[in-house]
């Protein structure tokens, strides 16, 4: 968005805004400039109306502005803003949309008031001012979709609190476990994403407007006033960091990047448990495609298109730390102009994503009694007979790890389950091992081997069993009811500086306080 400026028709009898007409390559314009104006049109505009007005309005309470300038400035800038009327066609004899939004301006307006609108203003602050009122609403649009899915996973958490199957570690069955646990951890994981994303506003809501080209301007400019105008909560102090700075982007871009390696790990579980082999889970049939060729495919093509998605997140990722890396400290495009497609694109692949993970996980169906026969089936509450061996037998854990190890080895050997185990065998290997018998009765050790036993005498902090998991999910729902509160605060904040930047224009120029005007 930079560049000289460009001529513009003023007003039938007015001075014409006089600059040179450059004729332009057409590989730039349409590498460069129709993509950039089409971006512009679409993200950005909205944001630069917005600035306009704000700027205005600190002009003529500055007195920057003689009165009847500023007025036609804003009758002129003010129904532009709200109507969002800007260009929708490229037209190569401008460099970009701002200085077709300036000529325009001065059609209404004329030339001699426009050639003030942007006085102490350059196009480097106003740019990244710009850039940081997108960006903020991708923020809300990215925090709001999160709330909702990590709602949906609380939701199904309760339902499966006593849904008892095995985790895995290092991809062998570990120990039992409740989904509800598993997903009680997912969504631990999603609500750190939405801290990240809200130390991301506090970095990204602050204007970097009346630091002009770098240095400040000579002209009294009230910033705070302007920052107020646009919805901004601070200033970026320093004028030089305030044009320089692209670190709030990277520090999306590595939010979303955070979020696509969560959400790709939750789905490689979900994928594997919806494998024929594992057949644990189930997507609702919307969410599948049936083979063209195998009858009996029920492809779940949902989870695959989700991988993709978060894959592609993190692709662009990388684009946006290459595009910052070894870029000098100042206004360059690299870190406004191209950068600007690349975190907004990712911020559409993140929301995408949660949006289609989070219809999948509502619809999703367990097979409880599978589930728990896995657990049944393997070895997976071995931890909880060594610590029966400990607590009954006064084993130390070493000699008990020994007794049990020996145990699964000899019993996967003959493929027999743990709940063929007999005290007989028990016995013996507690004799080779330690020298003595066991004191375990039968009914002990059919405790021990018990996944529903496992589950409940693991009722520490955190832990899986239900009375200690079903106060932590409601602390979990409270929680994110908080959180939505404080992005929808957010979102009121966003509405409330336009219904004011909207009164004030109005006010200053004498208009109607009518939106429809």
């Amino acid at each position: 968005m930079k560049g000289s400026e460009q001529a513009g028709q003023s007003q039938a009898g007015q001075s014409r805004v006089e600059v040179p007409r450059v004729g332009r390559d057409p590989v730039y314009v349409d590498v460069v400039l129709q993509p950039g104006f089409s971006f512009a049109r679409d993200r950005l505009a909205r944001f630069m109306l917005e600035v306009n007005v704000a700027h205005v309005l600190m002009l003529l309470r500055e007195a920057h502005l003689e009165r009847r300038d500023g007025v036609a400035l804003l009758k002129a800038s003010g129904p532009m803003m709200e109507k969002r009327d800007v260009p929708e066609i490229y037209d190569p004899a401008f460099e970009d949309l701002f200085f077709m939004i300036e000529v325009r301006a001065a059609e209404m307006a004329g030339a001699d008031a426009v050639g003030s609108m942007h006085l102490a203003m350059s196009r480097n602050d106003m740019d990244t001012a710009i850039y940081r009122m997108a960006a903020r609403e991708r923020l809300i649009e990215l925090a709001t979709l999160l709330a909702s899915l990590r709602g949906s996973l609380i939701t199904l958490a309760r339902d499966e609190i006593d849904t008892i199957m095995p985790a895995y570690t290092h991809h062998q069955q570990a120990q039992p476990t409740t989904l509800g646990h598993y997903l009680a951890a997912v969504e631990a994981a999603l609500g750190r994403d939405s801290e990240r994303l809200d130390g991301a506003w506090r970095r990204t809501n602050l204007s970097p407007l009346g630091a002009a080209a770098l240095a400040g301007t000579g002209f009294r400019v009230d910033r705070g006033y302007e920052a107020g105008l646009l919805g901004f909560e601070g200033l970026v102090e320093n004028t030089y960091d305030a044009v320089s700075s692209a670190d709030y982007l990277a520090e999306i871009a590595s939010c979303c990047a955070v979020l696509a390696t969560d959400l790709s790990r939750f789905l490689s579980d979900l994928l594997f448990w919806t494998a024929n082999e594992v057949a644990a889970l189930k997507l609702d049939p919307s969410f599948i495609q049936v083979s063209s060729i195998m009858p009996q495919k029920r492809n779940p093509v949902a989870l695959e298109h989700l991988r993709a998605l978060v894959g592609k997140a993190l692709g662009e990722a990388q684009s946006a730390y290459l595009l910052l890396h070894n870029i000098p400290f100042g206004d360059v495009n690299d870190a406004g102009e191209q950068l600007q497609p690349v975190v907004h694109g990712q911020c559409d692949l993140m929301g995408r994503a949660l949006r289609l993970l989070d219809r999948v996980v509502r619809g999703v169906s367990v097979d409880r009694e599978l589930l728990k026969q896995r657990v049944k089936d393997g070895f997976s509450m071995s931890t909880e007979l060594a610590d029966t061996l400990v607590r009954k037998d006064g084993l130390k854990f070493r000699a008990a790890h020994q007794v049990v190890s020996a145990l699964v080895n000899r019993l996967n050997a003959e493929g027999r389950p743990w709940g063929r185990l007999n005290l007989k065998e028990l016995n013996a290997v507690m004799r080779e091992k330690t020298g003595r018998d066991s004191g375990l009765s039968a009914a002990d050790l059919a405790k021990a081997l018990s996944p529903e036993e496992f589950i409940s005498r693991r009722k520490n902090a955190g832990a899986p069993a239900g009375e200690q998991l079903g106060p932590y999910l409601a602390g979990r729902a409270s929680s994110l009811r908080e959180t939505e509160k404080l992005w929808a605060g957010r979102q009121n904040l966003l509405d409330a500086y336009r219904a004011r930047l909207s009164a004030e224009w109005r006010s200053a120029a004498g208009a109607p306080q009518d939106q429809n005007l």
